[in-house]
């Protein structure tokens, strides 16, 4: 099917096959418009149907099953149900990953960036069907995690698919990849702006008009569609009239910027908390596909504890709050009737009963996702930094400093600033929490939330939980798009080789001489006051050297090239890389403002200080 729609758009828009793509290949700027048409509408469809899945893994795990054992259990069989429902959904995404040979194993959003990295984006449909199946049960189970994640590898995998039925070269797979990371996050969130930001900022880290135009398009259709099928067009966490009402005022400044300090440190402590328990998983001496079953025996533990402490009840299976995606308690956080007595599933709702939720939330994702568990790490997030304003804001409300403010306000400013200190993506956490909450009022306090938590958490630590993981695969991450890091360096960063000159009336036998004292292959030429005037390139010496008996009537200025460019000290490396790629050379002189010449640049030279450039930025 997809090859006939491929076939049909080429038709429509002819096009034409440009050079430098593998025979077969479809290399034309035309061919994204179509395709992000098309992979927009199949990841809408997708992100609804694996909404539909996880709330069949619910039914089934918190419904069905509890039926099925009978109505009116008692509490001890409620309460070993709550212990082993964790563990046996668990148990089933091990044996999935085991049937399935362990494809798509492994973090959503790293599996896609490594594809774009290493395997010129191509993702594999098995990898895809098991992340849709294990995040199904895994969250539909009560796993802490969120859809993010694997909603990004599945739409990313049908764009993978679509591209080589289309038979898009390898210059197109970071766009089309994109394309479908985009709609299916747009589409799981119905937030098509901050899908779009996030793919731009976290994924591809590309900005560039060709990028943005076709993940734009895709976002829209990936949405539209969602919606449709859904026949929902509200945010997904529902904001209180109450909130409408608040007005920002210049004294909370101070706490804001306080819950920011927070946000950055709480999300560099849920980073390296998780990094350590999957250190540790690795470390357990038991076969790989009951790692799962055992890390959800541990939130079922975490879970029966939690409910004996605090009274939630577990007859009927109420899960715990930290249980799942936590997606109803995130949308009662940000209700200010929610801090009252019974606020939070019939539990009394104290700062010390919120701080054990988000103790819990944290502990219980490291259990989930280290374990082997499938979800994403962007809801744990919004949720503990829904918990953390919360508490904050119960503490500030309690002190009468700050008439008018709900702790409400400040939850929904921790979700955004959280975000922003696990994944390094200010903006993308900023636009996200404000699609899915679409309350204007709180814009200014999460802006300087958002920007406190990421200045703390990178000065903290250089790496995101993304750059964590591809830093495990051997993959370079750095903080900038390689053209921006290129053009950030300077030629004078580079150790230049020192190179002797020669006029242009030396007679050719000085070059045959220098090359057998010299490690060079290029020489300048320059005049008698040190002047750049031309160079002898190692491919002429060469030549000489297949013709020495007219060794003797040649001077250097018959073999001297002319039209080669030189470059500074001063001048940025993607306009020497430039050059480079326009001259058959290995080496450029590098000049001064007065034309003479203070050294050689070499193309290995300048590669290797601008890998060393990724090495400190990685």
């Amino acid at each position: 099917m997809i090859e006939r729609m491929a076939r049909a758009a080429r038709r429509v828009w002819p096009g034409k096959a440009e050079g430098g793509g593998p025979s077969g290949t479809v290399e034309g700027e035309w061919v994204l418009i179509p395709v992000a048409a098309v992979v927009g509408v199949l990841a809408g469809l997708g992100a609804a149907g694996f909404e539909i899945l996880i709330e069949w893994g619910r039914w089934v795990f918190y419904a069905w099953l509890p039926e099925v054992l009978g109505e009116g259990m008692g509490l001890a069989v409620g309460g070993v149900l709550l212990l082993a429902v964790p563990a046996v959904g668990g148990l089933a995404v091990g044996l999935l990953g085991a049937a399935l040979g362990g494809r798509g194993a492994g973090h959503g959003i790293p599996n896609v960036i490594e594809s774009l990295a290493r395997h010129e984006g191509r993702l594999s449909v098995r990898g895809g069907v098991y992340k849709a199946g294990a995040s199904a049960l895994t969250i539909g189970s009560g796993g802490s995690a969120g859809v993010e994640g694997p909603i990004l590898q599945i739409g990313s995998t049908l764009a993978s698919v679509i591209g080589r039925g289309f038979r898009l070269g390898a210059a197109h797979a970071n766009t089309v990849l994109g394309c479908g990371a985009a709609a299916a996050t747009a589409a799981i969130f119905n937030a098509p702006i901050a899908g779009v930001m996030f793919v731009l900022e976290v994924v591809l880290r590309d900005f560039t008009l060709k990028t943005f135009i076709p993940i734009v398009l895709a976002a829209f259709f990936g949405t539209a569609v969602a919606r449709a099928v859904a026949e929902e067009t509200g945010p997904v966490f529902l904001v209180a009239a109450e909130m409408q009402a608040y007005e920002f005022s210049l004294a909370e400044v101070l706490p804001y910027g306080v819950l920011g300090l927070g946000c950055g440190v709480l999300g560099l402590a849920f980073v390296k908390t998780l990094r350590a328990a999957e250190r540790g998983a690795r470390r357990m001496p038991v076969a790989g596909w009951l790692r799962p079953a055992l890390g959800g025996l541990g939130l079922g533990v975490l879970g029966l504890g939690f409910v004996w402490v605090f009274g939630s009840p577990v007859s009927g299976q109420a899960a715990p709050a930290f249980f799942g995606n936590g997606y109803p308690v995130i949308d009662a956080l940000l209700q200010p009737g929610t801090y009252t007595p019974g606020g939070v599933g019939g539990m009394t709702l104290t700062v010390w009963a919120l701080g054990a939720v988000l103790g819990c939330k944290l502990v219980g994702t490291c259990l989930t996702l280290a374990s082997g568990g499938s979800g994403g790490v962007l809801a744990p997030s919004l949720f503990l930094g829904a918990c953390l304003g919360g508490v904050l804001g119960m503490g500030l409300e309690a002190t009468g400093w700050f008439p008018g403010m709900s702790p409400a306000t400040y939850a929904l400013a921790g979700m955004a600033g959280v975000l922003a200190a696990v994944a390094h993506c200010p903006l993308a956490a900023l636009l996200l929490v404000f699609e899915i909450t679409q309350d204007y009022k709180v814009i200014l306090p999460m802006m300087l939330v958002t920007i406190a938590a990421t200045f703390v958490s990178q000065g903290l630590s250089a790496d995101s939980i993304y750059r964590a993981w591809l830093r495990d695969r051997g993959v370079k991450f750095g903080r900038y798009a390689d053209a921006s890091l290129l053009h950030q360096l300077r030629v004078g960063q580079v150790e230049l080789v020192e190179s002797p000159s020669v006029r242009g009336d030396d007679p050719a036998q000085v070059l045959l001489d220098l090359a057998d004292s010299y490690p060079l292959e290029d020489f300048v030429v320059s005049d008698d006051a040190g002047r750049y005037v031309g160079m002898v390139v190692g491919q002429d010496v060469r030549t000489t050297l297949l013709e020495r008996e007219a060794v003797p009537l040649l001077i250097v200025g018959e073999l001297m090239r002319t039209g080669l460019p030189t470059v500074t000290r001063g001048e940025a490396m993607d306009k020497a890389l430039d050059k480079f790629a326009h001259h058959a050379v290995t080496s450029l002189a590098v000049v001064d403002g007065e034309g003479k010449v203070v050294g050689l640049l070499t193309r290995a030279g300048l590669m290797a200080r601008y890998q060393a450039a990724l090495d400190a930025e990685a």
